[in-house]
């Protein structure tokens, strides 16, 4: 009896001396597996195991913790990021991965020169499972043909054009291009530059400039794009642009020059304000002394003529043969 009561007294203190866990707190990117994440509380000598997040693997470590008299033992589980690594190769392009090959990251196709992505997903991400989505192939850029040009045509004529074909456009009898005669199919499947049109031939008149002459260029008659060049006559200088380019709609561009005289120019600016009341004093002060010097003139003059007369008088006598002096 005394051996049995001894030994229901050790237990019945080991149950009393023993405590429980609280929850345990997982590391970074685990969580709890299972039920286990609803409890609160767990009794000595339980045991829970982790498991690692959307995205994560195991690297190394037990996932497993024990419950030791109110203590959790050390977790040892290490989860980190999945690793993708790196997808098929794709032909006449590149896979190119500016976010790593880790979980979250996006993937980018790259095209080379000439060619286009066709198909697949436009985002293949790096998930759980590994890279989603189906890879896009790089195929041939083509471009549709052009539209029909009325009043002209164009060279070769296709279904479809690749990468760098060129055509040449040309207009009939009476028409005018107007745009780039020549249009290539980009990388882009779009041709470059825009078609261009053919439009009713339309001429420019003979520049009509006073005191100038035909230097150079296009004689008539004159058609869009013709180029003329002016120059002015010896003795006048020119203002404005002497190179003058026929438009589309039947007008020189730029604005016709203009050949003023060097020495008779007949544009000059009228002084105004203080300048004018100036130029006009001047005028009437430039009068008045030419009046004044012409009056002092006249009076030496006459006092000259009255000083003669006075030193030989009327009545003075004269010997024979002498002369006086005329007055």
């Amino acid at each position: 009896m005394g051996v049995t009561h001894f030994l229901l007294l050790s237990t019945l203190c080991l149950a009393i001396t023993a405590q429980d866990c609280g929850k345990p707190q997982p590391e970074a990117n685990m969580h709890l597996r299972g039920d286990n994440i609803l409890l609160e509380t767990f009794p000595n000598g339980a045991s829970v195991s982790f498991a690692c997040d959307v995205g994560y693997m195991s690297s190394r470590g037990s996932p497993t913790i024990v419950c030791t008299d109110g203590t959790w033992s050390t977790i040892a589980l290490i989860c980190r990021k999945r690793n993708c690594g790196a997808t098929d190769e794709i032909v006449n392009g590149d896979v190119e991965y500016p976010e790593g090959t880790e979980f979250g990251a996006l993937l980018k196709v790259v095209c080379n020169t000439g060619f286009q992505p066709v198909g697949g997903s436009k985002e293949i991400r790096c998930e759980a499972q590994g890279w989603t989505g189906r890879l896009p192939s790089c195929e041939a850029v083509v471009c549709e043909p052009p539209p029909a040009v009325v009043g002209g045509r164009f060279n070769p004529v296709k279904d479809m054009y690749s990468y760098r074909d060129a055509i040449t456009y040309s207009c009939q009898k009476d028409y005018t291009l107007v745009g780039q005669n020549i249009i290539s199919c980009s990388d882009k499947g779009i041709l470059t530059p825009d078609p261009p049109q053919c439009v009713t031939t339309v001429y420019c008149e003979e520049p009509d400039i006073k005191n100038a002459v035909w230097s150079g260029g296009a004689r008539p008659p004159y058609k869009y794009k013709s180029l003329v060049i002016y120059k002015c006559n010896r003795g006048f200088i020119m203002e404005g642009e002497g190179s003058l380019t026929c438009q589309i709609d039947g007008k020189w561009s730029p604005a016709f020059p203009t050949c003023k005289d060097r020495l008779h120019p007949t544009d000059k600016p009228t002084p105004t304000g203080n300048g004018s009341n100036t130029h006009t004093v001047g005028i009437v002060v430039g009068v008045l002394v030419a009046v004044l010097a012409v009056v002092a003139g006249c009076y030496v003059w006459y006092r000259k003529k009255t000083s003669s007369h006075e030193n030989y008088p009327d009545n003075v006598p004269t010997k024979d043969g002498e002369d006086l002096p005329l007055s």
